[in-house]
């Protein structure tokens, strides 16, 4: 499908008076009285060349604007505290007229009170050509973001003026929980890197440690006979190995009670470290899951970089906002592991966790205290 002609077109322009502009006509006025109480030539000649100017000021910066074309690039996510980068592409159909001195700012009210945005500028852009600038946008908090409205404004060539545009181009953007440095230590009652128990039974398995060997039967693949050990036995054996399976770890959140004050600080910061986790434990083979039950949340363990980014992506758009559900017992197997992030180290009977990461002590499980972003209540 073509893109819509239309989209790159401002939907509203402005102009107003800058303060150097006001101070400017405020001396244009007092010249005008002064030229007729004296009749001073050389006081006529200074207010035309004032009204000169502030009709050049606008003649220029208007002409530019009126044929000028701006167009945004779509956002990928990114986390919370992490700068994203802001594309834009500024194109001047104007025969005649370049563009000077331009300021490209998001104009979106509600994006600028979550997070700190850094306009981007161009210095020229020549009659019927583009021209490209970058600005910058710094995401507080975790959540679904929309940078919509774009602002671009002039106040070439004096600055008694300033002129804009207005685009109304919508961008979503995901903003995944903040990443955090972690202790190595936190899984430490998990081994990492293919934590597999061999299981020794009566029957072989797929794993690849060496059970046994047994006769070929009918439908065995070929790669699995044994030629040696077949030749001396004068009829075909297999390899049969040892059957395995990986321990499992759940990462279970329990938020604070309604009554605590610091209840939304403290759920940001499980949210974060449980997100953390995972990010770090993706390229592993230890499977992970995450039990939320207040929010209705349930992953089962896995691993891998695809398993991860469901889960922060469902993590970046948790509502805590909602009532909470109540809490259920998480579903663990034998040998799974349970992580329990809360405040507190008080456990209930309902959760057997083999550790408790308590959010109130960042320094049990952060490498650097000062490293805690100020929205999960560190110091700026």
């Amino acid at each position: 499908m073509d893109a819509d002609p239309t989209a790159d077109r401002a939907t509203k322009r402005e102009s107003k008076l800058t303060f150097g502009g006001l101070m400017y006509i405020a001396v244009t006025v007092f010249l005008a009285i002064g030229a007729v109480n004296s009749q001073n030539n050389l006081l006529f000649w200074l207010f035309g060349v004032a009204i000169a100017t502030i009709f050049v000021s606008g003649l220029i910066s208007g002409n530019a604007l009126m044929r000028t074309r701006l167009h945004a690039k779509a956002l990928h996510e990114v986390h919370a505290g992490q700068r994203v980068h802001l594309h834009y592409t500024i194109t001047n159909q104007s025969r005649f007229f370049p563009l000077f001195a331009c300021l490209v700012s998001e104009y979106s009210r509600s994006v600028t009170k979550r997070g700190v945005l850094l306009p981007a500028s161009v210095v020229h852009i020549a009659p019927n050509s583009s021209g490209n600038c970058v600005g910058s946008f710094v995401p507080a908090h975790r959540g679904r973001y929309v940078l919509r409205d774009i602002r671009l404004s002039t106040r070439f060539p004096f600055g008694l003026l300033q002129k804009s545009l207005v685009f109304d181009q919508p961008r979503p953007l995901l903003v995944l929980p903040h990443p955090l440095r972690l202790r190595t230590d936190l899984l430490r009652n998990a081994k990492t890197q293919g934590d597999e128990s061999i299981r020794r039974s009566m029957h072989g398995g797929q794993s690849n440690e060496f059970w046994g060997l047994r006769e070929y039967r009918p439908g065995d693949p070929r790669r699995r006979i044994a030629w040696k050990q077949s030749a001396k036995r004068d009829a075909l054996v297999v390899v049969e190995h040892a059957e395995s399976f990986s321990m499992r770890i759940w990462l279970v959140i329990i938020e604070p009670e309604a009554g605590d004050d610091a209840q939304q600080v403290h759920a940001e910061r499980a949210i974060a470290i449980a997100g953390s986790i995972f990010e770090h434990h993706a390229k592993k083979s230890v499977p992970i899951g995450l039990w939320y039950p207040q929010r209705d949340v349930r992953f089962d363990p896995h691993s891998g970089r695809a398993h991860a980014g469901r889960v922060l992506r469902m993590l970046a758009t948790l509502d805590l906002e909602d009532e909470p559900l109540a809490y259920t017992p998480v579903p663990t197997r034998t040998r799974d592991r349970v992580l329990l992030i809360q405040r507190g180290i008080r456990t209930d009977q309902l959760v057997n966790a083999a550790r408790v990461i308590d959010t109130s002590r960042p320094d049990q499980w952060l490498i650097d205290t000062k490293s805690l972003p100020e929205a999960l209540g560190g110091r700026s």
